[in-house]
This record gives C-alpha cells, sequence and structure tokens, in this order.
C-alpha cells in the first residue's frame, strides 16, 4: 500500500477553472487524505482571490499536460500505479453537479495557502479504479496571473 506525493502546479492563473493537478487510478483504488494549496510569483497590485476546487472528471481523453511521477512517503514501498498530470493544457471532462462536481472548494487570498485534510480514514476521497475516472484539483482567478501550486497526498490500497 504505497503512500505517496504528487505536486500541484498550474502557470498562469486565468479567469477560468484550469486543472494544477488530475490524478486517476490504475488497477488499485486511491484514498486522498491531503490537499495543500497556495500561490506563488508576483502578486497583483489589488488584493485578490484565488477559487481552487477539487471535482471527479470521468474521462481522461481530453486531458493533457506534464506527467508527473509520484513521490513516495517510505521509499521502501513499490511504486505506485496512479497516473498524475499537473500544469494541464487541455481539461478532463469533468462530471455534473451531484456526481462529484465541487467535492471541495476553497476561495483564498493572493498571499494566503490552504491545507485540507481527512479527519479520518473515513472522510478519504476515494478515487475508483473505473477506466478514465480521477480527480482534478482546479483554480481560477479574476485578478490573479502569476502560478498556482500545491500537493495531494493519497495511499494506493
Amino acid at each position: 500500500m504505497p503512500n505517496a506525493e504528487a505536486p500541484l502546479l498550474f502557470a498562469p492563473v486565468t479567469s477560468s477553472f484550469k486543472t494544477a493537478g488530475a490524478l486517476w487510478a490504475l488497477g488499485r483504488r486511491l484514498q486522498i487524505y491531503e490537499v495543500e494549496m497556495g500561490q506563488t510569483g508576483a502578486l497583483a497590485s489589488s488584493d485578490c482571490q484565488c477559487q481552487w476546487d477539487l471535482s471527479r472528471f470521468g474521462t481522461t481523453a481530453a486531458l493533457t499536460g506534464s506527467a508527473v511521477v509520484t513521490n513516495l512517503l517510505d521509499p521502501a514501498d513499490a511504486a505506485t500505479s496512479a497516473l498524475f498530470i499537473n500544469n494541464a493544457s487541455a481539461e478532463p471532462t469533468y462530471t455534473t453537479a451531484g456526481a462529484g462536481l465541487s467535492l471541495k472548494s476553497w476561495a483564498i487570498n493572493q498571499r494566503g495557502f490552504n491545507r485540507w485534510r481527512a479527519l479520518d480514514d473515513g472522510d478519504n476521497i476515494i478515487v475508483p479504479t473505473t477506466n478514465g475516472m480521477g480527480i482534478g484539483i482546479r483554480t481560477l482567478s479574476s485578478g490573479f496571473t502569476a502560478s498556482a501550486v500545491g500537493n495531494v497526498s493519497f495511499i494506493e490500497r
């Protein structure tokens, strides 16, 4: 049961949702237990917010971006079978409301950061091994245009 982490990245932030990280399972289901997110780079001259969103997607057909090898938190673990992409240049197909759209949503000041952590194993966000289904962490801002960064931590079961 590998325990791993992958980096979120999207640059530049725009006024429509863009995926900073997309994670999907191959072979074993995933349990996301922590997401850290924030902004880096030149600040906007006026105080502004970034909206972050964690949503399910149903297909990776359109998804393109930078493939990232996940970091094992215990180097003795076997490599994960999960796939992860950050800095998406084309978006996956996100599901509809009631089926996993906006499972979590945060508004963060351009100078701030946020950390979401499951309180216990029952609160983890599950990513099933269903073909092409996964979790995307997206951001948008009407005033901040530098980089969105963070990490997503998960266990593969």
